[in-house]
């Protein structure tokens, strides 16, 4: 039997295979970021309503906080991913563990331990080394979109561990808040392309809607910087996904990830597994303790 800690890894794990397939898709469909974030949230509510079997939500101050803080997540990473290059904005999203530690120490009083900041460090270094051989500057405000994508990240992990929040509601009244904010948009945008009506709707019930679904289930059983560490599988992921992509022709270019990014995803994972081991064999001596 799974502890629910590990339940939780497995949660975590399994949305950010999800996610990873964000990048591919998003730069597959021609259409504007607006009409996509629109069309996505739409079909990732869908989603929640039929999980959940009911379109009920509570107000809280929490559950509105991690809201917001998911719409303006979802939003800067699309719009990023249109204005700068998918390496820039998926790295410059993933500083989130950074925005955590410094969100609970400034907010919580909550100092870092020293394993949580080895563990980030190393876990950035593996980024910076997974993007080296083809990462450029990109568009500015491309990159400033995706920092601050990093940034509400944090806060969808930090919020979405208060008691007053309630992980399903606070996400389907996110994703409620993006369609109707994108939905306008493609009204005048959105054309009869099969191929791209497909994407969006990947996007919506898998990359999105079924992503978060793990995520709910995930939150509460593990804190937010151990979950923001473990999707850090995601970078790794997404490029491989690129490229593949463009091996088999349906993206016109192919990125082949080069030795400084196989390094750094090795990087990662160790890093990410080892931490966890580390967390694991902590508390198991707390409990020991009388």
């Amino acid at each position: 039997m799974l502890t629910e800690k590990r339940k939780g890894i497995v949660y975590i794990a399994a949305a950010s295979m999800c996610w990873s397939f964000g990048g591919v898709f998003i730069k597959f469909i021609p259409w504007g970021a607006m009409s996509i974030v629109g069309l996505r949230a739409l079909f990732a509510a869908a989603v929640f309503v039929i999980y959940r079997r009911s379109f009920k939500l509570n107000f809280t101050p929490g559950n509105v906080l991690a809201a917001l803080c998911l719409s303006s997540t979802t939003i800067m990473y699309v719009f990023a991913n249109k204005l700068t290059t998918a390496a820039a904005a998926i790295l410059l999203q993933f500083t989130a563990p950074i925005f955590i530690i410094l969100i609970y120490l400034i907010f919580y009083r909550k100092k870092p331990t020293l394993s949580s900041l080895v563990a980030v460090l190393f876990t950035i270094l593996g980024m910076l080394l997974f993007f080296a051989d083809n990462l450029d500057a990109g568009g500015f405000w491309g990159n400033i979109m995706a920092l601050v994508s990093g940034l509400s990240m944090a806060g969808v992990y930090v919020c979405n561990k208060r008691p007053d929040t309630n992980p399903q509601d606070a996400l389907f009244l996110g994703f409620l808040i993006n369609s109707c904010i994108g939905l306008p948009f493609a009204f005048f945008e959105v054309t009869a392309d099969a191929a791209a009506w497909g994407a969006i709707v990947l996007l919506g019930v898998v990359q999105v809607g079924i992503a978060y679904v793990f995520f709910s289930k995930a939150i509460k059983r593990i804190s937010a910087l151990l979950a923001c560490l473990i999707t850090t599988i995601e970078p790794i992921l997404n490029p491989s996904w690129v490229a593949l992509a463009g091996v088999i022709g349906f993206l016109p270019e192919t990125e082949i990830p080069g030795r400084f990014a196989i390094i750094g995803g090795i990087i990662i994972i160790v890093t990410v597994v080892g931490y966890n081991v580390w967390i694991e064999k902590t508390e198991d001596k707390k409990a020991e303790k009388p």
